[in-house]
This record gives structure tokens, sequence and C-alpha cells, in this order.
């Protein structure tokens, strides 16, 4: 029964994307027309486990894309970006980490999405996104929707990404349990000090 709930849920997702994409038009230099044509071409399905991480191992609510970012630096987990459905019934644009066998480990909701369907991009797309462009990399409309101008191909993990301070960071403290604060934010938390 949980089964048939998940593959109805999934299929309603897949409804709801096919009609998303077909409201925006394709537009001059692009391969797809939004999000929604993206994840819906190029998405698969994520398996719903139980949350077994407790009260402490759930992120800042609303905050789905740094939470995600922050464990797949953390935790070397993959980063996923595309849409759940929520409890609510709503088609939501959300990230959530996936273990390599494909199980949702969504910190922001406690894995409580009834459908996940999305895309896997490299942590260090996902940051230069988040923080050099518009919030995230399916809606990253400040830079002209850089992943829409070609036919997607699949996560390049050899491309060369802004150094990032806090990816760094987090990914020091993976290595050697010691949390050190990046250059810039130290900086900034000396200015501070002096105001």
């Amino acid at each position: 029964m949980i089964e048939e709930n998940y593959q109805f849920n999934l299929q309603q997702v897949k409804v709801a994307l096919a009609e998303m994409a077909e409201a925006y038009p394709l537009l001059p230099e692009l391969v797809y027309s939004s999000p929604y044509d993206f994840v819906l071409q190029h998405g698969r399905d994520y398996k719903i486990v139980p949350w077994k991480w407790g009260k402490e191992g759930v992120g800042v609510q609303k905050q789905c894309f740094g939470n995600s970012i922050a464990l797949a630096a953390k935790y070397d987990l993959k980063y996923v970006e595309g849409f759940t459905l929520a409890v609510t019934g709503e088609l939501i644009m959300h990230a959530w980490n996936a273990f390599p066998n494909g199980e949702v480990m969504d910190s922001t909701w406690a894995n409580t999405g009834l459908a996940y369907f999305g895309v896997e991009f490299s942590v260090e797309r996902g940051d230069d996104a988040t923080w050099n462009g518009d919030a995230c990399v399916l809606n990253d409309d400040n830079r002209n929707y850089p992943i829409f101008h070609q036919k997607w191909e699949g996560e390049d993990y050899s491309i060369q990404w802004p150094p990032s301070d806090r990816l760094d960071a987090i990914k020091r403290w993976r290595k050697t349990g010691k949390y050190i604060v990046p250059p810039t934010a130290a900086a900034w938390l000396q200015e501070q000090k002096k105001v």
C-alpha cells in the first residue's frame, strides 16, 4: 500500500511538472523553458525512508538549499534540487540530500515529503548558485539560467568553481574534526567588533 501511494504521488508530481512546463514559453537561446521543464526531462525519483537522525538532525526551516549544501559538504552526500510533493498537496521547489543508493535525507522537512523528484548537482555548483547567483541552480535568473543554455548531459564534476570559504571550512572539518572560521568570515567578525 505504501509503495502504491508513493507511485501515485510521484505520478502527481510528474503531471504537475508537465502542466507547469507548458505554461512557460521557450525563450531564445535556451534549451529548457523553466525549472519544471528541466526537472521533468532530467529528474529521477528518490526513495523516502523514515527519518532516523532525531531532532538534532533537522536543519533550519525554509533554508533547504543551505541545509542541503552544508550536509553534502559535511558528510559527502549527494546534493539534489527538484520538486517535492508536500503533505499539503503543494508542489514545492526544494533541495535535499541523497545517499548513493537514492535514499532521501531531507534535513529541512525530516523526510516528510510525499514524493521527491529532482536532479543531482555538485555541491560546488549549488554553493555557487546560492551565493553568487540567485538562490539555487534551478532558478538562477540573476545569471540568465546558466544550466538552461545547453542540453544537460549530467553533472560535470571536473568544473572548477570559484573558491568558497564556506565549503572549504566544512570540508576541512570533515577531514580534521576542527572547524576553522573561514578568512572572509573571520575578517567580517573582526570588523563587527570595531563598530
